[in-house]
Formats: structure tokens, C-alpha cells, sequence
């Protein structure tokens, strides 16, 4: 047997498990501490195993992958999957990411219950953006701090979700300082364009959450082997969602200047990754 590839996100995993199955290449998915494991039975072309996967990692929405979860399935299987995932919530939290991930994480947690409990007026609280120019740089953490304010448990929720789903794998492959470098950059930047056409009443991760999302996108398609991609599906859903928070149809204020210019420097940052010594 040999180890195929690591995968962070078990339906990921499965998905490439079925299709693989599917195709008659026997295989098992393992989990070590922090990676769900591809392992490929020894009378298996090797070859052809890796060829499959550099496919599937180029696209791994195609329809025959997502036929093949439906062909192999059962509902046992499904059922002890989903007992496993449940059983295991907190370590995959754990494992899923990191310190610098899980701290900011938890941070826009307990700002938010602050704020929901009455005890902060995020607006008027010194996590709130400068609201005049010129910029007092004796407080210069407000460049930053909006980003963990929240004004809704839908707000909270989307922007926690997809941190989670992303800061973690940043921080795993590409390093805590890394991590830093893209929340500080991207938060600042955002922040600053929300402010100068907008105004400075706005708050939340979103454009961080842009920023990685524009990052993880890019650096998957300059390095098809890496760890840190994100599908083509999730990026052109997130597109989508931002073209539609500028033709003002969705029923919540959206930072839409934020998502944008959080976007395209998450990309920036992606592009000149291969200069950066930053992993740590």
C-alpha cells in the first residue's frame, strides 16, 4: 500500500475515494492527526492513481466524481461518516487550524456576544473604524479592529464559516506568519476603501474572508499540487454573491468596497507569494 495523497477536508477526501472506486482502483481513507489520508491497495498502477488525482485536483466538481459519491454510497457508510464527523467536532476544529486561526476565531466570538449582550456599542466601542479624518494614529488598531465586529448571527456565521474553512489550511501549509500578513493586509485594506467611499459605519471578517478567498483560489491554480486551493464552484459562487451586494438586490447591507478590494488583495498577496519568507 502507498499513500496517495493528504486531503484537510474529509468530503473532499471521499468524494476522490468514490471515484476512485468507482474506476476499480481499491483504496482506503485513513485519518492521522490533522489529514485525511488516500491510501491505494499495492497491486494498483501507481501511475494511473496519481494521473486521476492530478485530474480531480484540477476540478474536483466535475459531475463523474460527484455521480461516483452517489454510485458507491450506501446508506450505512453514509451513516457511519456522518457518526464519525459528529463524534469528532471539537478535534476536527482543533486540527483543522491553528493558533493565530483559532484565536481570531474565538475573538470574534466574544466580541459578538459582548456586543449581543449590550455590554459593547460596536459602533461607538474602540473596535469601531475612525470615524473622521484625520486618522488618529495614536489608535492605529482601528485600521483593523472592524473586522471582528458583527452585527447579526448570520453575519457571524458566514464569515466564521468560511474562516474556518480557509485560515486553518493557510496557517497548516503556508505558516502562522502568513496567516498574519494576509488578516493585517487584507483587514486593513478593505477597511480603509469601505471607509473612504462608503463611509465608517461598517464592521466584519468578510473582507478577510474575501482576501483568503481570492488568496487560496490563486495559489491553487499557480501550484496544482499544493494543499492550499479552493474549487472553481466556491470561487464563482463568492463572485456572484459580491456582484450582487453592488446591484443592491440582497436583503442585508453588504461592505460590498470591502469584499472587492479584500478580493483583490488576498490575489495580490497570492501572486507574490513565491517572494515571501514568511512561513512560521
Amino acid at each position: 500500500m502507498f499513500t496517495l495523497h493528504h486531503f484537510q477536508n474529509l468530503r473532499v477526501a471521499q468524494a476522490f475515494s468514490d471515484y476512485l472506486t468507482s474506476i476499480q482502483i481499491q483504496n482506503e481513507i485513513q485519518h492521522d492527526e490533522f489529514t485525511y489520508l488516500i491510501i491505494i491497495k499495492l497491486d494498483t498502477d501507481q501511475m494511473q492513481a496519481e494521473e486521476e488525482l492530478a485530474l480531480f485536483l484540477q476540478n474536483p466538481n466535475e459531475t463523474k466524481y460527484l455521480s461516483a459519491s452517489w454510485e458507491t454510497g450506501s446508506p450505512s457508510k453514509q451513516h457511519s461518516q456522518l457518526a464519525y464527523v459528529n463524534s469528532n467536532i471539537f478535534s476536527n476544529f482543533i486540527a483543522r487550524g491553528g493558533l493565530v486561526s483559532h484565536s481570531i476565531f474565538i475573538a470574534c466570538i466574544i466580541i459578538y456576544a459582548l456586543t449581543s449582550l449590550g455590554f459593547v456599542e460596536p459602533m461607538h466601542s474602540p473596535f469601531a473604524f475612525f470615524t473622521s479624518l484625520p486618522f488618529d494614529y495614536s489608535q492605529s488598531w482601528r485600521f483593523v479592529t472592524p473586522a471582528f465586529l458583527h452585527f447579526s448571527a448570520l453575519h457571524i456565521t458566514f464569515n466564521l464559516l468560511w474562516w474556518w474553512e480557509l485560515a486553518g489550511t493557510v496557517e497548516k501549509h503556508h505558516g502562522k506568519l502568513r496567516l498574519v500578513l494576509l488578516f493585517l493586509f487584507t483587514a486593513i485594506t478593505s477597511n480603509l476603501a469601505q471607509f473612504y467611499v462608503v463611509g465608517p459605519y461598517f464592521g466584519g471578517l468578510s473582507g478577510v474572508v474575501y482576501g483568503l478567498v481570492g488568496y487560496c483560489w490563486l495559489s491553487g491554480k499557480l501550484n496544482k499540487q499544493g494543499n492550499v486551493l479552493l474549487p472553481n464552484a466556491y470561487f464563482i459562487f463568492l463572485l456572484g454573491w459580491l456582484v450582487l451586494g453592488f446591484v443592491n438586490i440582497l436583503p442585508v447591507n453588504v461592505a460590498n468596497y470591502a469584499h472587492l478590494v479584500g478580493l483583490l488583495a488576498g490575489l495580490f498577496l497570492a501572486f507574490i507569494s513565491p517572494k515571501l519568507h514568511t512561513k512560521g
